[in-house]
């Protein structure tokens, strides 16, 4: 079976969504998990390394436990003033994923987001607000009530490998 899993990575956390390409519509057999790696301080470089370490075994045990065949990352724009040390700990990632014969992938969120609301709809581009809309619609669309807001956001990247992987999306 062909399973699929989407990263969504900020400062806050790591929210991991995965579910089987051709799911059937059931969102029983869609999974979502967040994780807290814990606050660094600045230039606190074994902070930092402590935590990479932490959040390296959280996704090594969903990896293992999910075993998808395909791990999407939210695309950073270096230029939209993303956060580099969160950069490099998914640049680390992809690497130790690629390392366990995964294939990884990079899923751009302003167009994982457009599948998710339909041309027509514009998209907040402040604060939390485009993640509140599509936790709205995946809510109204069947999606489990008690998300976070991260785990939406891996949600709507998930949507999005559907597409491109022939399964089912999440939001038709």
């Amino acid at each position: 079976m062909s399973m699929l899993m989407a990263m969504d990575q900020s400062v806050r956390g790591f929210a991991l969504a995965w579910a089987p390409t051709f799911w059937g519509g059931s969102w029983g057999q869609v999974q979502t998990i967040r994780f807290d790696g814990g606050p660094v301080k600045r230039k606190d470089e074994a902070g930092a390394l402590a935590r990479l370490r932490r959040v390296f075994r959280f996704v090594d045990g969903v990896v293992c436990g999910a075993n998808p065949n395909v791990i999407g990352f939210e695309s950073y724009g270096f230029g939209s003033g993303a956060d580099y040390s969160v950069v490099e700990l998914v640049g680390a990632l992809k690497l130790r994923l690629l390392d366990y014969g995964k294939d990884v992938e990079t899923v751009q969120q302003s167009s994982a987001r457009k599948l998710v609301t339909g041309p027509t709809v514009k998209i907040p581009r402040k604060g939390d607000d485009a993640k509140k809309l599509m936790h709205s619609i995946l809510i109204q669309n069947g999606g489990p009530a008690n998300i976070t807001l991260d785990e939406s956001d891996a949600l709507v990247i998930l949507n999005a490998m559907m597409h491109a992987h022939g399964g089912r999306p999440l939001v038709p």
